[in-house]
């Protein structure tokens, strides 16, 4: 109970402080709907051809604008000074970091939610058949996402000018892998074929949620026994 209620302090603490900044989720909605706009301005009148790229478009847009996100994760701490105070505090820096992934992962989720509404009404797109899916897969994505990208944030977060860069750098090779399921899943999801084919068969969504779950887990668990000797270096 102890550990559940500082999870829910820290937790706490984090979203109150981004309702009062108002900065990580419109930025990343911004970054995102300009991707989206000048995706679709590129692929052009053919609304078959926007249709089969559009959901490699909207993922893109996803990954990209999630490090926007991921890159104020500890900013109030950086600002302040207060990594130092938190590594020598008594508390479980695995929890620390539990709570810094559930908080990104609301303002993520609810940014990707609102990237859909834009992409529906830029590429023609109707979600509401398959809402639910698109919901737990972008749910489960943004999980195994965030989990890896904390971590990364905690290293870059001293980086003064080039963290945000390197945080990308690093972030999205650990991610190919998992898009690219996602991307296999998401002909069925977006009803088209994506990419021509060019991206393999498509992924049933029991079988993508799986993966998802076991990539989820995986990131977890090595960020929670990294994350703290992370912040001692």
């Amino acid at each position: 109970m102890k550990a559940l209620r500082l999870f829910l302090a820290l937790l706490s603490w984090d979203v109150r402080r981004e309702l009062r900044r108002r900065e990580s989720v419109p930025n990343m909605i911004l970054f995102a709907l300009l991707v989206l706009f000048v995706a679709l301005i590129g692929l052009g009148p053919d609304r078959q051809v926007a249709a089969t790229i559009g959901p490699v478009i909207f993922w893109i847009a996803i990954l990209f604008a999630g490090t926007v996100g991921l890159s104020q994760t500890f900013a109030a701490e950086r600002e302040g000074g207060a990594l130092g105070g938190i590594i020598t505090a008594p508390i479980d820096l695995g929890l620390f970091y539990l709570a810094k992934v559930a908080a990104a992962w609301l303002y993520v989720m609810l940014m990707e939610v609102m990237v859909l509404g834009l992409y529906s009404v830029l590429f023609s797109f109707s979600p509401w058949g398959r809402l639910g899916s698109l919901l737990a897969v972008m749910g489960s994505f943004t999980l195994g996402y965030i989990a890896a990208g904390v971590v990364l944030a905690a290293m870059t977060t001293t980086l003064r000018g080039g963290g945000e860069v390197l945080l990308r750098i690093l972030l999205v090779p650990l991610m190919i892998p998992f898009i690219w399921q996602v991307l296999r899943a998401s002909g069925p999801l977006f009803d088209t074929e994506m990419a021509g084919g060019a991206l393999g068969p498509p992924l049933r969504l029991t079988h993508c949620l799986a993966v998802c779950l076991a990539f989820d887990t995986i990131y977890l668990t090595s960020g929670y026994l990294l994350f703290p000797k992370v912040l001692e270096e």
